[in-house]
Order: C-alpha cells, then structure tokens, then sequence
C-alpha cells in the first residue's frame, strides 16, 4: 500500500508541475498572441490528434499488463510505434496542403509538418514510459515530464515572441518532445540497448485492437466540436472554446489526470494480486468526489477572475461558457476510473463498445450543437456527460458487483463536504449583490473560506480521505524520523535490490 501511495502522490507531483508550467504558458502566449492565431494551432492540434489516434493500435501500454516483460515485447514496441507514426506523418502530410485551404490557413501546413517531427520524437519515448509506469516509477516520470515541459514552454515562449504565430505551438511541441522521450530512454535500462524486431506482433496487436480503437473515438470526441466550430464559426470562436475548457479542466487535470496515468498500472497490479477490485474502485470514487466536485464549483464561481488572471481581459467572452462547462464537468467523476479498471481486468472488447456508444452519442449532439453557437455546445454538455455517467456505471457493475446503496455511501459524504466548501463563496457573492465579478481580493478570501468549509466538514464527518491524509502524514513523519538516525553499520547483503526499484 504504501508503494501505491507514494505511485499516486508522484503522479499528482508531475501532474501538478505540469499544470503550473501549461497554466504559465497559456498566460504568457495568451497575451502574445490574438485569440485567431491561437484558435489556429487548435484546429492544427486537433487534426494531428485525430490522424495519429490511429497510433493507439500499437500502444506501448500492452507492456503494463504482462506477467513478464521480454526483450522482443520491448522491441516490438519500439518498431511498430516508428512503422505507424511513420505511416501516418506521411498521410498528414499529404493531406496538409488541402487542410489549409479548407480552413483558409496557409501555415497551417508548416505547423503539420512541425507536428509531424513532434510525434515522431514522441514515439521513441514512449515504451520507456510505459516500463517506468509498470514499475510504478512515477518520480522518475515526473522530473523526465517536467524538464520536457519546460523545454517546451520555453521554445513556445519565444517563438511567439518572435513572430513564430501559431506555429510557435508546434515548434515548442517537437523540442519538448524530443527532450522528455531522450530522458526517458536513459532512465530505463532496457531502452538503451533496444533493436528493431516485431517478434511480439500478435501479442501487441491483441491489447491495441480495442484500445486503438477507443483511443480514436476519443480523439473524435475531443476534436470534432473545434474543428467543426473552426468550419461553421471563426477560429476565435474555436479559441474562446478551447480556453474556456483549459480553465475549466483545471480541476481535471489537478486531480483526475493524476488517477488516470497511475490507475492502470495499480489496478493491473492488484488485479494480479488478487485484490478486491469492487473495494478498491468504490474507495477511489470516493477520493476523487470530495476533492473534483468542490474544485469544479469553485472554477464556475470564480470563472471571471481566473479568466482575467490567467488570460487577460480580450479573453472574457470564455467566462460564460467556463461556467456552464465546469458545472456540466461535475458528471464526468467516474470516467477517469472505467477504462483502466475494464482494461486491468482484459475487458477490453467492453471498454471499446462502451467508449464507442458514450462518444458517438455524445459526438453527435455536440457537432449539432455547434452550428447554434458557442452557448449551445457548452449546454450541450448536461446531456452528453451524464450519458456517460450512467453507460459507466453499467459497464464496471458488471465487473466490481458493486451495489447502488454501496455506491451512495461511498459518494454521499463528498456531497455534503462540496456543500460546506460553497458556502462561504456564495455568501460573499449575496453580499456582492448576486453578482460573481469578484476582485482578486474577493477571489481570495471566497478561495480562503472554501477550503476552511471543505476541512471542517471534511473531518467532522470522518471522510474516508481522512484516514488516508494521516496516513501519507504519518509515512512521511517516519521518514523524517529516520532521516535524523545515524546510519547503520556496513554489512553485507543476503540480497541484491535490482537496479529497477524506483529510487
């Protein structure tokens, strides 16, 4: 438990560096660059994730799942993934010039081919990353993520400074890229002395065909309502949408983004072990309520001043639709869970046919939202997410047995904790006159007054995230501890710790 513990909380460290670095980021360029432009490497963005979606059929992750991890799997990977990103950069590339003049753009090509490099550079980290992962060796993954990010956000910075436009996204893309897959390939062993070979083909085939598959729904999902904004709208209108949802996933990607890349691998392991997977799930829901439901309330209350700070006043026509996104975002809590849990239990077929079912529905009504306009795609949300929501439900009940009432106990309190949290930021707002244009100093003590109510509630009803919180506290008093002992005496091992265990 506590080398799960420790998993999660360096994930959470790299997912919260990288937040503080992208929120960096978008604040500085935000500011560079028109509402136009960045509404531009959008649609560039999006139509790369589309095209290499298709890269997922290959996914490095099979290696998460194995019993025992041979040099062939390793190799294959490695082959496979440069063979179809490969492929794929050159079918993006082909399509470049007649995707600039559908969106009336021409250097949206120099930014495919920019983008096209940055995949490629990707590529070569990427079983790296899924070793680290499957030894649970997040520390490693966070300092490798973040010198990357930094790279790239650098590189961003002062392409756009320096008439770059849109492209500076990309060019910031490929250096960052290339940075982050050369530091992972030194940190596993394994990748140092890797070979082409494609021995393990049909065994990566197996775990890619329904996660590739998914991966593209997915991708579908996320980019269709941009770029069909981006055709029925104007790119600032793809950019305000696509701002609102980066302030309004601020809580995602603080919390949920953390479960996400460390629940498979911890879920595979104790689906190994034989643990009690409906426990286990139950417990997670828990966590992640108490902590993604407040926070995303708080976004919608405060969307106007963290839209000010964080991008500046041409920006303030995301305010509205950051509101009703984050509110609609409040369905999404179980997502997070669904696919690593069926995929650790070799569900995949079902996590696939779900995925399809929830993405095309809810592709559907968003692309038909778009063409009513900004307002419409966001409300759109209170239909798709809560679909989503109960399919679910469904498709882990029949894997965890998991009972309605257990599922109520188990997210009951963080209702009543998400209440108390609110509290204190609606009554400034009624003090306010009804009105939620906090200053920066309002901000500030609504935030204050949040956390406050969110504590006490928190512990006077003994939230389950309680005994976790003093047990990390705990674990890291010990450490302490220890730390002030004076070293043992030298002696000789009976065993050798492999040079895999994450320091």
């Amino acid at each position: 438990m506590h080398k799960v513990r420790r998993a999660f909380f360096m994930a959470m460290l790299e997912q919260h560096l990288g937040i503080a670095i992208n929120l960096a980021l978008i604040a500085i360029v935000s500011r560079l660059l028109s509402p136009a432009e960045v509404g531009f490497a959008v649609i560039g963005y999006g139509v790369t994730s589309v095209i290499f979606a298709f890269r997922e059929f290959v996914s490095s992750d099979f290696l998460i799942q194995l019993d025992v991890v041979e040099r062939d799997d390793i190799n294959t990977s490695l082959t496979l993934l440069l063979l179809v990103s490969g492929i794929l950069g050159i079918v993006l590339y082909l399509c470049g010039p007649y995707l600039a003049i559908f969106y009336h753009q021409p250097g949206l090509q120099h930014y495919l081919i920019l983008a096209i490099a940055a995949v490629m550079a990707e590529s070569l980290g990427m079983p790296a990353f899924s070793m680290l992962r499957r030894r649970l060796a997040f520390g490693t993954i966070a300092r490798v993520r973040t010198i990357g990010l930094v790279a790239m956000a650098v590189v961003t910075i002062f392409a756009a400074s320096n008439g770059w436009g849109f492209v500076s996204f990309a060019l910031g893309l490929l250096v960052g890229n290339s940075v982050a897959s050369a530091l992972a390939a030194y940190a596993d062993p394994a990748q140092r002395t890797a070979r082409l070979s494609l021995k393990s083909w049909r065994r990566m085939a197996e775990f890619g065909r329904y996660r590739g598959a998914a991966t593209i729904v997915d991708k579908l999902y996320e980019s269709l309502p941009q770029l069909v904004l981006g055709f029925a709208m104007t790119p600032t209108a793809v950019a305000i949408y696509n701002r609102a949802n980066t302030v309004c996933s601020i809580p995602d990607r603080i919390f949920l983004s953390a479960i996400f890349s460390f629940a498979f691998p911890a879920l595979a392991a104790e689906v190994r072990e034989g643990g009690d997977v409906r426990r286990s799930y139950l417990r997670a829901l828990s966590y992640i309520t108490v902590l993604y439901w407040p926070s995303l309330i708080m976004v919608a209350i405060l969307a106007d001043p963290i839209v000010r700070l964080a991008l500046g006043d041409q920006w303030l026509a995301a305010v509205p639709i950051t509101r009703i996104l984050a509110l609609a975002s409040i369905f999404w809590f179980p997502m997070v869970l669904t696919t690593p849990l069926l995929i650790a239990l070799n569900a995949n077929r079902e996590a696939f046919l779900g995925n399809f079912v929830c993405r095309s529905v809810s592709a559907i009504v968003l692309c038909s939202a778009s063409f009513f306009g900004l307002t419409a795609v966001a409300l759109s949300q209170f239909v798709t997410l809560p679909f989503q929501m109960l399919v679910a439900f469904y498709l882990v009940r029949r894997h965890a047995h998991f009972k309605l009432p257990e599922l109520f106990a188990a997210i009951g309190p963080s209702a009543a904790v998400t209440l108390a949290a609110i509290v204190g930021p609606l009554a400034i707002s009624a003090w306010m006159g009804f009105r939620f244009d906090y200053s920066l100093a309002q901000a500030g003590g609504a935030v204050l007054l949040s956390v406050t109510g969110w504590a006490v509630c928190l512990f006077l009803l003994r939230h389950p995230l309680v005994s976790e919180i003093r047990s990390t506290l705990d674990a890291f008093a010990g450490r302490l501890r220890r730390v002030g002992k004076p070293p043992a005496s030298a002696s000789i091992p009976d065993t050798v710790v492999p040079a895999a265990v994450e320091p």
